[in-house]
């Protein structure tokens, strides 16, 4: 059926031009039997030429339509395949940034005994956002707007990370050696006397931030993948659609 419906337009094309040949045969018939005057047959002719090129422009018209039509589907498919994709390298990220959290259970532990390792470069984890620009025309500009705002949460995340290993290494580290800090169970105060209301606070408050961030994405990005690709394949449910954890690529 789906092959059939490639061909629909050229097949109606050919079914017309044979329809058209047999009455341009008849008429030619019915002239020479004598069955209508002759001097129809000029108009017969004239009708059947014009009829010929209204059909011939209409199914090009419609070919044309249908071809671009089809290539539309295949760009809309391929953008949301793609989202799909990213979306799934954003959250293989965001438990990359969790596991960093994993041994640290503390705010204190979080802002001075995790590690600074340097991310990879995430810059091309970004949605095509007006490539989705047609879920405004299709009713769905909500879920557009709630997959902005999930692109967002992950840069801040990325910056967060870059904002607090920076900070870390040219800030936080140096004053912990200055002072011999490392490993040594101080109280709290003195911890914060030593390093300083700016390095103590900012150490600490830059590794809370980081945590929020990366703990609300890890929670709001399964969610926003899974709904993406129910309505990718309610959209187009012969296609197929990345797929990732529990699900099953569906045909």
């Amino acid at each position: 059926m789906k092959k059939f419906r490639s061909f629909f337009y050229e097949f109606l094309g050919v079914i017309f031009g044979v329809a058209i040949l047999n009455v341009w045969y008849l008429s030619s018939v019915a002239v020479e039997e004598g069955v209508v005057p002759k001097s129809y047959d000029y108009i017969i002719n004239g009708f059947i030429i014009v009829v010929g090129a209204f059909i011939g422009s209409f199914s090009a018209f419609w070919l044309k339509k249908y071809e671009e039509e089809k290539a539309d589907k295949k760009r809309r498919v391929s953008v949301l395949n793609a989202s799909i994709f990213i979306m799934v390298r954003q959250l293989n990220a965001i438990h990359g940034f969790k596991n960093n959290f994993s041994s640290c259970n503390s705010s204190f532990e979080r802002a001075f005994s995790m590690p600074a390792l340097k991310p990879p470069d995430y810059s091309s984890l970004k949605l095509d956002l007006e490539g989705l620009y047609f879920f405004i025309d299709s009713g769905a500009a909500d879920l557009l707007l709630r997959l902005s705002v999930e692109q967002e949460r992950f840069e801040q995340c990325v910056s967060a990370l870059e904002i607090r290993n920076d900070f870390y290494v040219n800030e936080v580290q140096p004053a912990l050696s200055y002072y011999s800090l490392n490993g040594r169970p101080l109280p709290l105060s003195e911890f914060e006397e030593k390093l300083g209301e700016r390095i103590f606070h900012g150490a600490v408050n830059g590794a809370e931030n980081l945590y929020e961030l990366v703990s609300s994405s890890e929670r709001t990005l399964p969610a926003m993948i899974d709904e993406l690709r129910r309505s990718a394949k309610d959209m187009f449910p012969e296609e197929k659609f990345v797929a990732w954890g529990r699900h099953e690529v569906q045909t």
